[in-house]
């Protein structure tokens, strides 16, 4: 009878355990899911959209499947900066994810994925046409991904670990507060401002959390030249050099790492400009462009 007890208790014990883990650890995720996330990892974008289609064919309020379009819309534009395409053939497809992250709001709101990839959406639309240009939508962008940070219970990471939850809204909050404007006046006309230090605090956030993406460490060393030329501080240039060499000698794990090890020589050798340094393209967020936008 002990024995028996012993059993049942463990076997209980074994239940609970496999439904109370996160969120994403949770979800039983449908086969084509399954095949579009691995050939999410392969860098197969064809593959992953072709199996996410099938799936919402079938069932076209599948949220698992609709966040993961909304990814890859935001993977080809990265792609898509690279090759000559212009800002609006972009902001074509952050429309879309857009829409996708709208749609997974209304099916499932607690879904943090719906929150993160509209925010996402619009911080690659205000860099499609311009940081200054785009200053209306900051606060909205900031408040998206600043609400998913609060929204417990949630983890995703990829098998390669290339994309994870919340490690990319860390990789994304880092970059928002490096590049909108750190002005007083910018505060006051659109309610939020740019942060050096609040940069680099989350971008130690996502080294943390994913410490084998080579984003994570590259973004992390751009805020810290960044802070370095705004401030004149030595120790952050140094070490600001140091990530971005630790970016450039890890392995990729998807197609925007080789961009990114690409334009790594090139942001050391403007480290000046570092504050303005975007993958989809260098901005222009100096006072003297924010004048000028305004005449």
């Amino acid at each position: 009878m002990q024995n028996l007890f012993r059993s049942a208790i463990l076997a209980l014990a074994l239940c609970l355990a496999s439904t109370t883990g996160t969120a994403a650890s949770a979800v039983e995720l449908h086969p084509d899911v399954l095949e579009a996330e691995k050939a999410f990892v392969a860098n197969d974008l064809d593959a992953s959209d072709a199996a996410l289609r099938r799936r919402l064919a079938q069932d076209p309020n599948d949220v698992e499947a609709i966040w993961r379009q909304a990814r890859n819309l935001y993977q080809r534009g990265e792609i898509l900066a690279q090759s000559g395409a212009t800002p609006e053939q972009r902001m074509k497809m952050y429309r879309e994810a857009q829409l996708k992250s709208q749609r997974i709001q209304e099916l499932d709101p607690s879904h943090p994925q719906g929150w993160f990839w509209e925010g996402t959406a619009l911080g690659r639309i205000a860099t499609a046409q311009g940081v200054l240009q785009s200053l209306f939508i900051a606060d909205d962008i900031e408040a998206l991904w600043l609400k998913t940070t609060k929204m417990t219970g949630y983890e995703y990471r990829s098998s390669n670990d290339g994309a994870s939850f919340p490690g990319d809204v860390y990789f994304a909050l880092g970059q928002f507060y490096r590049l909108c404007p750190d002005w007083t006046i910018v505060k006051m006309f659109i309610g939020t401002k740019g942060d050096i230090d609040e940069s680099i605090r989350w971008h130690r956030k996502g080294v943390a959390f994913s410490p084998s993406r080579p984003e994570m460490a590259k973004e992390l060393g751009v805020s810290l030249l960044c802070k370095a030329n705004r401030e004149s501080d030595a120790s952050a240039m140094a070490e600001g050099k140091k990530w971005l060499n630790k970016a450039l000698a890890m392995p990729s794990q998807k197609t925007t790492d080789d961009i990114d090890k690409g334009q790594i020589p090139i942001i050391l050798s403007r480290a000046d400009d570092a504050c303005g340094y975007s993958r989809d393209g260098w901005q222009e967020v100096s006072r003297e462009a924010y004048d000028r936008s305004k005449q």
